[in-house]
């Protein structure tokens, strides 16, 4: 499923400078569109995509630097059960909260998390705008499915 926004709502939600040609007040302002998630094992080159290589998700910025993150698998289910839950929390990433952007960098500052444990915890996430695509890089890092340390790397188109 694809998120359809337009006109007035699109420019609010992307921070649309009025009377400045339709161009955002910063370069991360917007919806982004998950393309890739991959993330390598530096010591061995391992790459592997935690959430498949179907995984979806949106990253939205919006005026006022505040942010919104949600990634997933693709065919998730409905749950139910303690066990369905728990496989639905393994096959997600959600949090939002304020943003800013520091140059080779993109600081998000977790106010609510699908993991508690990233509340009031700083994601920093190296960035880089290429066109269209937004890719994120993370700092070494216990990943899912099964915790060892990776580099993420995620691709964002617009």
């Amino acid at each position: 499923m694809k998120l359809r926004v337009s006109g007035v709502l699109f420019d609010q939600l992307c921070g649309v400078v009025p009377g400045g040609g339709g161009a955002p007040a910063d370069p991360l302002r917007g919806v982004w569109t998950l393309v890739s998630y991959s993330a390598e094992d530096e010591a061995t080159g391992e790459v592997i995509h935690p959430y498949g290589t179907d995984a979806y998700g949106y990253l939205i910025y919006v005026e006022g630097n505040r942010m919104s993150a949600l990634v997933t698998t693709a065919g998730r289910t409905g749950s139910t059960s303690l066990e369905e839950r728990a496989t639905a929390f393994s096959t997600c990433t959600a949090y939002m909260g304020g943003y800013r952007w520091e140059g080779d960098r993109v600081v998000h500052d977790v106010d609510v998390a699908l993991n508690p444990s990233w509340v009031g915890v700083q994601q920093v996430r190296f960035a880089r705008i290429e066109g269209n695509r937004l890719i994120l890089t993370t700092p070494p890092g216990p990943t899912a499915p099964d915790g060892k340390v990776r580099v993420g790397r995620l691709v964002w188109e617009r």
